[in-house]
């Protein structure tokens, strides 16, 4: 699947190198709300079972390419309820192709996607408040500010808020 000079695919074998290094970067647990790192062991058997329909898995990861190839990042559906249709996103784009736009492109691929590819009704995230990139791109794609969780996450001795947004298709 392609959008604006990005191509979405699913998750491949091939990318076990990247994942390995995103998921066990410090700055992106803060942001993610992991608490442990993933041995390749790991992730492996997650990239195994990633292209399970979404609907038995309560998942799904695209990986997000440049139109020559290059990873940028992943984009993904969690906590998929298939009654309530609702799901969670998150987004991750590598350091080096961050403000850049891309961010803005992914989300309103995966907007599209869950809306009308899966029939979603709505999507949400929970986004630390002082994640001021990822608090502008929910709000700029139109997601509202819907609760703020006070002192939520402890992050390098500090408590932090957390606020959750959601995007319903009306």
């Amino acid at each position: 699947m392609s959008e604006s000079g990005l191509k979405f695919r699913a998750v491949e074998l091939a990318d076990l190198e990247t994942l390995y290094r995103w998921e066990n970067d410090f700055e992106t647990w803060q942001v993610s709300l992991s608490k442990v790192p993933y041995s390749r062991f790991q992730l492996e058997q997650y990239i195994a079972h990633a292209n399970e329909d979404i609907q038995n898995a309560g998942q799904y990861r695209f990986m997000i390419e440049a139109q020559d190839g290059g990873l940028m990042g992943c984009i993904d559906l969690f906590d998929y309820e298939t009654v309530h249709r609702r799901a969670g996103v998150g987004i991750l784009i590598d350091k080096a192709f961050r403000h850049k736009g891309y961010a803005s492109q992914a989300l309103s691929f995966i907007v599209d996607y869950a809306f009308s590819k899966l029939g979603m009704k709505q999507l949400y995230c929970s986004i630390s408040s002082d994640n001021k990139a990822s608090l502008d791109l929910f709000k700029k794609a139109s997601f509202e500010e819907i609760g703020l969780r006070r002192d939520w996450i402890f992050i390098e001795g500090e408590w932090k808020d957390v606020i959750d947004f959601q995007l319903l298709n009306k």
